[in-house]
């Protein structure tokens, strides 16, 4: 068993340095023509669309000038992202995707640049950590934002540990060898659910103690994937 969180961590040091309507049959020529445009105008318009939807999708992107080449500056805003407790930055650009509105965070080089990683977040926050919306975005692996513990414990096939919530490394997975999570390239973290009252029964998941999806608390909890990371695999 290995902590997948304290692996990310390593890796960030590392890293520092409208389906179109039946046309009526018609013998006008240029009626014809003008179905059959429509008609691959809606075909296009699809793929578009389809490019960028997965968070693999979303991997591919190498560099901030291929980023920028793909969306337009007009779809990106530059920030810096903090973590290991405020002891590690990132330069970081965020993208809303104009052609399906997903949100997805990147995080660059030292060079600030060149693609270290990506975050896909379940709730889309304003300026003041107030919640603007929900996006559910999913990878190959077959996991989602915003899918409860449950279900992720049942696509898992196996119980699997985590950290408990309110602090830095809140709702990080342990790996257990030979499960989905741990053969699933994506990580992922966990996080109560933002949008509902968390039950009395459940307020003792806020600390940093290790829980399991066996345990009586985490029954029924309303736990969901709040975050899904991607790395480039290794070279």
């Amino acid at each position: 068993m290995k902590l997948l969180i304290a692996v990310s961590l390593s890796l960030l040091l590392f890293a520092c340095g409208g389906d179109a309507e039946n046309a009526p049959e018609t013998t006008d020529p240029e009626v014809v023509a003008e179905t059959a445009d429509s008609t691959e105008d809606v075909v296009e318009a699809d793929v578009i669309e389809e490019k960028y939807s997965t968070v693999e999708d979303y991997g591919q992107i190498a560099s901030k000038e291929q980023l920028i080449s793909e969306f337009g500056e007009e779809n990106l805003v530059d920030g810096e992202s903090w973590y290991a407790e405020g002891t590690v930055r990132f330069d970081n650009t965020v993208l809303t995707n104009p052609d399906n509105g997903q949100v997805i965070k990147y995080l660059w080089q030292e060079d600030g640049s060149t693609f270290n990683s990506l975050e896909v977040s379940y709730y889309l926050f304003d300026e003041n950590y107030a919640i603007l919306g929900t996006q559910a975005i999913s990878c190959e692996c077959g996991v989602s934002t915003g899918m409860s513990l449950q279900d992720l414990q049942e696509w898992n096939g196996a119980e699997f540990s985590f950290f408990g919530f309110g602090w830095d490394y809140e709702g990080g997975i342990f790996e257990d060898d030979g499960t989905k999570i741990a053969e699933c390239p994506i990580q992922l973290k966990l996080s109560f659910d933002l949008e509902v009252e968390i039950p009395e029964e459940y307020r003792g998941m806020y600390s940093d103690q290790v829980f399991s999806t066996a345990d009586e608390i985490a029954q029924g909890a309303p736990v969901l994937v709040d975050m899904m990371t991607y790395r480039p695999a290794d070279e």
